[in-house]
């Protein structure tokens, strides 16, 4: 990039102002306030932007005149461009060759990579900068060449020194202050502390250990948790993705399913048969309207119409009409049916109206648990009156009568006789009236009064009652379920019926079909027929116009069968059964094709890893299966997790309790304490360090890449500059020394004020010979060589032109020598 004129309309003390500049060295000369410094920043602010206004003496703005700025014409690449900077108005870049503008981001290519802090840095200085060297250390002078020579490192250098003054806040080898130093002293204090306590508690190491296991355990367990957790979250989005994962299944099993293959010339033939077949359709219906308009008698006139309106629909039911009378008279047998069973019901229920109570749903398990106590009885009545004769001479009873009434007859006892006599009748009698109507029948009634009383039935009925009942109350539940059994079928022969009657809604208005008449709407589907039929073939006997008409329908008939039996035997062709199948095989196809989009699509809202997953799951009822488990896991991992934690608890607890006076758990506590707060500290400690030798590092290594090459033009340029009197500049470390020819070294410290700048102005070429390459971008010397000699300063001239070769140089002086002796290619004159 070469500067080829200057244009200011107001900067500074210049304004309608213009200076032509070609390339190579530019001498512009000027008294002091001549204006040299205010172009210099006026080259600069057009480059990279003039400063605002909270920078008032940085901007120059002028005093006389309301303009602000100017332009530049630049030549890159053999091409001219004018950039203009007018106050607050945008700036501008047009190529002056086409007169296209050119987006500013050209003039940033252009200037890459240097902004203005960077361009000051190499392309540019003063005076001021070259006499500042003196109070530089060698330090200080390396770490500016590595800024200049390694881009973006002033701001890596500041952040290392940053970090070493934070990390020496934090600690020191030898020092007091610091916060790590004083965490130490009281770590090692406390240490002392606990050791002297720990001598009165024995037991507390083992406890400790306990103490450290559990913690252990609790740390497994809560990465256990972690994971059971992140499981869960998985699941969860796994059970959110799968209705798409689902959807892409489905698309492809139905992609999968063995389809016929059908050409497109099937298609075609499919599309044209059936656009006939629609146009046949339509052609037929208007003659059937052309013959519902024929004159018949006022009678059949509008059923005549509708039936014409409708005569496909009426042709392909009227062989169904069999059936439907068939399915009407089984529905009236089973009405006559219905109506006997409920007759004999009624019957019943009059006859024996105290049992309808039992028939309530409540009652039936009374009834049950009656009838097994009633026939559990009986069996056991049946059972004694069975029992060997020889049983009953087992009672004392019946022995002791015995004897007493033998007894009292044959032996000569007197009066006494009589009253074993009367004793042994007394103990038989006893005995045979137990046997008679005493225990078993007590023993019956008393088991069977509540059941009884349960049914609603007297307790005090006998056996042969109760069996009389139970067979009554099962008599009315038969004819009960006989009347619902028959109500039943009825009830699905009535859908049957309503079913086959269902496909004539669309002639509901002319056969008035009602669910509540299926013999009535029967009847009238079989009187419609009959009407119609006798109706028109009186209309076609005695009108010629109708019989015309019927015969171009029957005729257009004919022509609809043929194009529909052309399609069933297109598609007996191609393997299916009938037109359906074949439109959709067709529809198939079609939708194979949609689903196959359709999964493509879908699949880029999955992951490759979410559809693997998701395919180890057959159902959605196996994905939340193992949802339900991994949640089952993550509870009974937290209630594990709460009882560890009441297991350290205790066992913390227990540590307390052996300590009697609680110096040794506050002593252990401030040296755990101690431990966090050192262990914190040294990390800070040495994460600075560690980062401020990281930068250095690495900056070191950059400048090493780059600085051998610049130090050996550097000490080229200045061995001309000081007439060969140096001939070596060496930088080790931090260290810069000079080497004089066949003499000793010296430091920069101990260098003259003229030859410091001449070695600095040595190393600002070097770097412009060794990084300018990375942009052409002009160089600007603000009145640099002021404390030369005139030996020296003629070799400056002359080192100054040679670079000017490949850079074009602004140099702005006031020395009047510059304008004879200075081999520049121009001289301009400020006023």
């Amino acid at each position: 990039m070469q500067i080829r004129r200057i244009e200011i309309a107001g900067f500074g003390k210049f304004q309608q102002q213009s200076w032509d500049l070609s390339a190579g060295l530019q001498v512009i000369y000027g008294a002091n306030e001549s204006g040299k410094s205010t172009l210099r920043a006026f080259i600069l602010g057009m480059l990279f932007g003039f400063p605002t206004r909270r920078h008032l003496l940085a901007r120059y703005e002028p005093k006389t005149t309301s303009q602000y700025g100017g332009s530049l014409d630049l030549v890159v690449d053999d091409v001219t461009y004018r950039l203009t900077r007018l106050g607050d108005q945008p700036a501008t870049l047009v190529n002056l060759t086409t007169n296209a503008p050119q987006p500013l981001s050209l003039l940033d290519h252009w200037l890459q990579p240097y902004d203005e802090d960077r361009y000051k840095q190499l392309f540019t200085f003063n005076q001021a900068e070259l006499t500042a060297l003196k109070n530089l250390s060698a330090a200080d002078l390396n770490t500016q060449l590595q800024q200049i020579g390694t881009l973006d490192s002033r701001q890596w250098r500041t952040t290392a020194t940053d970090l070493r003054q934070s990390a020496d806040a934090i600690y020191k080898p030898r020092g007091r202050k610091p916060e790590l130093n004083q965490a130490l002293q009281r770590y090692q204090q406390l240490k002392a502390q606990v050791a002297t306590a720990q001598q009165r508690y024995p037991d507390y190491q083992a406890l400790q250990a306990k103490l450290a296991t559990l913690n252990d355990q609790q740390l497994v367990q809560a990465r256990q948790l972690a994971t059971a957790t992140a499981t869960q979250q998985q699941l969860a989005n796994l059970r959110r993705q799968w209705p798409v994962y689902q959807q892409i299944q489905q698309l492809k099993a139905q992609s999968a399913t063995a389809m016929t293959a059908i050409t497109p010339a099937v298609r075609t033939q499919y599309e044209q048969l059936t656009t006939k077949r629609t146009e046949l359709r339509h052609t037929l219906a208007s003659a059937r309207a052309q013959l519902s308009a024929q004159p018949v008698d006022a009678q059949s006139k509008t059923s005549v119409g509708f039936y014409v309106a409708h005569q496909a629909e009426f042709d392909q039911l009227e062989p169904q009409l069999p059936a439907l009378q068939q399915a009407l008279g089984q529905y009236q047998t089973l009405t006559a049916q219905v109506q006997a069973a409920k007759a004999d019901y009624q019957a019943q229920q009059a006859a024996h109206p105290e049992l309808l109570p039992l028939l309530a749903p409540s009652k039936q398990s009374a009834l049950a648990n009656l009838k097994a106590a009633v026939m559990t009885t009986a069996t056991t009545s049946r059972q004694q009156q069975q029992q060997p004769a020889a049983q009953l001479t087992r009672d004392w009873r019946l022995i002791a009568g015995g004897i007493g009434v033998v007894a009292g007859v044959v032996l000569p006892l007197g009066a006494l006789k009589w009253v074993l006599i009367l004793a042994g009748l007394g103990l038989l009698g006893w005995f045979g009236w137990e046997q008679l109507a005493g225990g078993t029948t007590a023993a019956t009634d008393q088991t069977l009064a509540p059941l009884l009383t349960a049914v609603g039935f007297s307790p005090d009925l006998d056996q042969a009652t109760i069996l009389q009942r139970l067979e009554q109350v099962a008599a009315l539940q038969r004819a009960q379920q006989t009347v619902t059994t028959a109500e039943q079928q009825v009830a699905a022969q009535a859908a049957t019926v309503w079913q086959q009657l269902q496909v004539y809604q669309f002639a509901n208005d002319w056969l008035n079909l009602t669910e509540g008449d299926l013999l009535g709407s029967g009847q009238r589907v079989t009187a419609f027929y009959t009407q119609v039929h006798q109706a028109m073939q009186t209309q076609t006997l005695a009108s010629s116009d109708f019989a015309y008409v019927q015969r171009q329908v029957q005729q257009l008939t004919q022509q609809l069968q043929t194009t529909t039996d052309q399609l069933q035997q297109l598609a007996a062709s191609q393997g299916l059964a009938d037109i359906d199948a074949l439109a959709t095989a067709l529809a198939q196809q079609t939708d194979q094709a949609a689903a196959q989009a359709t999964i493509a699509q879908l699949s880029q809202r999955l992951t490759a890893d979410e559809q693997q997953a998701l395919a180890q799951y057959a159902t959605v009822d196996d994905l939340q299966a193992a949802i339900q488990t991994n949640r089952d896991q993550v509870t009974q991992l937290q209630q594990a997790a709460t009882q560890q934690a009441q297991a350290l608890a205790a066992t913390q607890t227990t540590l307390q309790a052996m300590t009697t006076d609680g110096r040794y758990t506050e002593l252990r506590q401030q040296q755990a304490n101690a431990q966090t707060e050192l262990t914190v500290l040294a990390r800070q400690w040495v994460t600075r360090q560690l980062g401020a030798t990281w930068i250095d590092q690495t900056l070191a290594q950059l400048t090493n890449q780059q600085l051998p090459a610049i130090l050996t033009v550097a000490s080229a340029n200045f061995a001309q500059l000081t007439g060969q009197r140096y001939n070596e500049i060496k930088l080790n470390q931090n260290d810069l020394t000079v080497q004089m020819v066949a003499g000793p070294q010296f430091s920069v410290g101990e260098l003259s004020t003229a030859t410091r700048e001449q070695l600095y102005l040595a190393l600002r070429l070097a770097l412009i010979a060794k990084l300018g390459d990375r942009a052409q971008l002009p160089l600007m010397i603000d009145d640099g060589l002021v404390n030369f000699d005139t030996t020296r300063r003629a070799q400056a001239w002359q080192l100054l032109s040679q670079v000017a070769t490949h850079h074009q140089l602004l140099y702005f002086t006031n020395e009047p020598a510059a304008l004879t002796d200075l081999p520049a290619a121009a001289i301009h004159h400020l006023a």
